[in-house]
């Protein structure tokens, strides 16, 4: 059970089989992405809020102050943080979501929108998940997202919850599943320092560029995520370890998937943590 507030607006009270997102906000707005391995879960806003959210993979089942829809990737939906909301998917789905307090999306002309899957072109789904994706990566240098951000976001929203593009004219990221298995097989085997971007291919039968296409969406690399999982892995053994009785540094390097302690300190301090001294 994942009880938990997050800064982009939801309260959530879920199940999920796997959970991850990414966030940057402020008190009146933020973007996160986020995937799951199957989630059932009640979304609490905060007065005031419209809440976007994109499917880059995968489908969900939401309830809208009891009504249900269905969306599925290469479409977007606007929620009112007022509403009763409740989002299912008993598979894996990958997404944005994004919220506005005092939005321009709660103006007269959107509220027919609002609780509608629509459909958008795939020029529209990547520039608002570029943009999406340049707040994020800045988030990770101390930059929070400017007011620039936040206009240029809405008006993208917007423009495209207006499109309403037909289903023959969309033309969605992908619909395989490919980040999403890649993403699960990456959770499941990082730690063996044998998995590379090149083995996870072959082992997903793909090319690398169809693999690397899966994650530009999601403003992502398979092997950015590999090390990401590795780095998460070594700083939680690092901080758990008591210098005393505990594995060496080698030995916390190699469990976590690092081919060598010089991998592990490079990878760590290129994500902005102190490398560990010591062999």
């Amino acid at each position: 059970m994942l009880k938990q507030s997050l800064r982009h607006g939801w309260s959530y009270d879920a199940r999920p089989q796997v959970y991850e997102y990414d966030e940057t906000a402020t008190d009146d707005f933020g973007f996160a992405r986020l995937w799951s391995g199957g989630m059932s879960t009640a979304l609490l806003s905060r007065e005031g809020i419209v809440h976007v959210a994109a499917i880059v993979e995968g489908t969900a089942e939401v309830t809208v102050d009891g009504s249900k829809v269905q969306i599925e990737a290469g479409q977007i939906i606007l929620l009112d943080g007022d509403s009763a909301l409740h989002a299912h998917s008993p598979k894996p789905w990958a997404r944005y979501g994004w919220f506005f307090r005092d939005s321009i999306l709660r103006g007269r002309e959107y509220r027919r929108l609002m609780g509608e899957p629509r459909s958008i072109t795939r020029e529209s789904l990547l520039a608002m998940t570029s943009v999406a994706n340049t707040s994020l990566d800045a988030n990770r240098s101390g930059v929070k997202p400017s007011i620039h951000s936040r206009i240029a976001m809405e008006h993208l929203a917007a423009a495209a919850a207006y499109e309403h593009s037909s289903r023959s004219r969309t033309d969605p990221v992908h619909r395989d599943g490919l980040f999403l298995a890649a993403q699960t097989l990456i959770s499941e085997r990082f730690r063996d320092p044998a998995l590379t971007v090149e083995v996870l291919c072959r082992d997903l039968a793909v090319s690398a560029s169809s693999l690397h296409r899966a994650y530009q969406p999601m403003g992502m690399s398979p092997r950015r995520e590999i090390e990401r999982h590795r780095v998460a892995e070594g700083l939680r053994r690092l901080a758990s370890d008591d210098g005393k009785h505990g594995p060496s540094v080698a030995d916390i390097a190699a469990e976590s998937g690092f081919t060598s302690v010089v991998t592990m300190r490079r990878a760590l301090t290129r994500a902005g943590h102190r490398a560990p001294r010591g062999n």
